[in-house]
């Protein structure tokens, strides 16, 4: 039983790593060629690199040129991409992502006459529909309109997403005009419509209660959500009588927080290119905001682009609120890198600081049980749980954790009890049931209701491989091989690459005269890389037949 961003696809090629090499290219078609490599090995740098270079080599061929703009997008290289996205409109192609380029470029220049002639480049479609009156409106207070500027947030002029996009950047612009009394109420009224789902907007909502000289309301703010890390630094900066922070005192502050939020709400069901040219807009605007830094690193680690993400993740400093959060996303880029090491001495790092929590020890104990290092997986979750409340219904993953790990080290005592703490705080979970069941099951223990426990979760996930292979091997251990071999059955058509199904199906079929189809499965699980134990047992099995290979292994081998 199994118990446990392509963005820009055209530039996209399939390869191994690659090692640093000379931009130098005897060709535009040898540096695109060269380029793709990088890009698909990660080297972004590299790659934007070769098609600079391939760019010179035939500056007439817009398709290369479009190319490179993209790739310096990705690449987060603003300069390179500003250039590009002018040349670009000056040929003719001035679509939305190169009227945006350039509007980050004019903004950050406070050239807001630029801005204005910019604007309807972005369309009326789409994600323009909320980002030019935003723009606008950030415009229009560059300039000192600050009224003119607020009439255009008028939040009654819009519904649903476009609504709450105008109300946010409305709340900023409040605060960074110095209307404290307005900008709380601001963030106050869009908390309310949203719900406790963006504590950020708590913390601009406590800074603007602040500087009205609303200590106390700003005190009760900043505590309506303990565990909350913004506002936690938050809530650290009020006691030592600094200032909050507003959130977006700035255009480009405000754009930046629009440009994030397009991005995170663009990428929420895949790394879409548009939802990371968004990110990295919103850090072309404003590089302080590790928000932006997070959902590009966000992005382009789901899209694939690891080496990337760490990159972006790295302006994301130790003091940052977020810096817990990001370390763990460091440590599951640098796991998919292969870097391991550099991985589990992040997770451990965290242990170390003041105030670790639960979770820090939880990651750091599922990190150890990845390296195999299952002792330190226990010590690890025992320092999880010692901070935990007894008995709190939320804790039974954390005990069904450290109960799999005791199990697999062999400290049976431990591993019963924490599996029925996790079966107490969650009755219907099915792979609490499941395991135990098995577990119990592997040892010979309590047969009936190993069973009882099984088809339980069975009822929960009927489908589930592992869950029809526990099924089918509870009947087979109680005698019932009849029952036994549908269920196995379904479990190998389910998960057809587990060993111990496809073994466990051929001594169900051997049991009820099968013996041709039990010998093919028992060769089936031989190459499907099972345990040196399993390997032993399979072979005696061909050899011998189910019945004199059981009476020769050792009795552990047997179950």
């Amino acid at each position: 039983m199994n118990r446990a961003l392509a963005p820009y696809a055209l530039l996209l090629l399939a390869t191994p790593a690659v090692a640093t090499v000379s931009p130098l290219t005897d060709s535009a078609m040898h540096g695109y060629v060269l380029g793709r490599y990088a890009f698909s090995a990660d080297a972004l740098p590299t790659a934007s690199q070769y098609y600079e270079a391939a760019q010179r080599q035939d500056p007439n061929d817009l398709a290369l040129r479009r190319r490179s703009f993209e790739l310096a997008i990705v690449a987060g290289d603003q300069a390179h991409a500003t250039a590009l996205a002018k040349q670009l409109a000056a040929a003719g192609q001035n679509d939305a992502t190169v009227a945006f380029v350039r509007i980050a470029d004019a903004v950050g220049r406070k050239d807001w006459n630029a801005v204005d002639a910019l604007r309807p480049g972005l369309g009326d479609v789409g994600y323009a529909q909320v980002a030019s009156p935003i723009i606008e409106a950030w415009t229009q207070f560059g300039r000192g309109n600050v009224d003119a500027a607020l009439a255009l947030l008028n939040t009654a002029k819009y519904s649903g997403i476009a609504n709450s996009y105008v109300a946010e950047q409305r709340a900023h612009m409040l605060a960074a005009a110095g209307r404290w009394d307005e900008a709380a109420d601001a963030y106050h009224a869009l908390l309310a419509g949203i719900g406790n789902g963006i504590n950020w907007l708590r913390v601009g909502e406590a800074d603007a209660l602040q500087q009205a000289g609303k200590t106390q309301a700003a005190a009760d703010m900043l505590a309506s959500a303990p565990g909350d890390l913004p506002l936690a630094a938050a809530r650290a900066r009020f006691e030592a009588g600094k200032r909050i922070g507003a959130l977006a005192p700035t255009p480009a502050a405000g754009i930046a927080w629009m440009a994030a939020r397009l991005a995170a709400d663009m990428s929420r069901d895949r790394p879409v290119p548009l939802a990371l040219t968004m990110g990295r807009i919103g850090t072309f605007l404003d590089p302080s905001l590790d928000a932006a830094w997070m959902i590009t690193g966000d992005i382009l680690a789901r899209g694939g682009k690891g080496e990337a993400a760490l990159a972006a993740y790295a302006h994301i400093g130790p003091t940052d609120p977020m810096a817990p959060v990001v370390n763990v996303r460091r440590a599951q880029v640098l796991q998919t890198l292969d870097r391991d090491k550099s991985a589990g001495d992040l997770l451990l790092a965290a242990t170390a600081q003041q105030g670790a929590g639960i979770d820090d020890w939880t990651r750091l104990g599922d990190w150890y049980r990845s390296e195999d290092r299952l002792a330190d997986a226990v010590t690890a979750y025992d320092k999880a749980l010692a901070l935990a409340k007894p008995k709190d219904p939320a804790l039974w993953a954390y005990y069904f954790q450290r109960g799999s790990a005791r199990e697999q080290v062999g400290d049976w005592v431990g591993a019963e009890s924490d599996l029925r703490i996790a079966l107490e705080l969650a009755p219907n979970e099915p792979i609490v049931l499941n395991y135990l069941g098995y577990s119990l099951l592997d040892r010979g223990l309590n047969l009936a209701e190993a069973q009882a426990l099984i088809e339980r979760a069975a009822k929960y996930k009927p489908d589930d491989a592992s869950i029809l292979d526990s099924l089918g091997w509870a009947y087979f251990r109680t005698g019932q091989y009849e029952k036994a071999v549908p269920e196995l059955e379904r479990a190998a058509a389910a998960q057809p690459g587990d060993p111990t199904i496809n073994e466990h199906l051929g001594d169900a079929f051997w049991r009820v005269g099968r013996k041709l189809e039990a010998r093919f499965r028992w060769s089936a699980a031989l190459e499907l890389d099972p345990t040196e134990r399993q390997k032993a047992l399979l072979k005696a099995k061909l050899d011998y037949g189910l019945d004199v290979a059981l009476a020769m292994a050792p009795a552990a081998a047997r179950k």
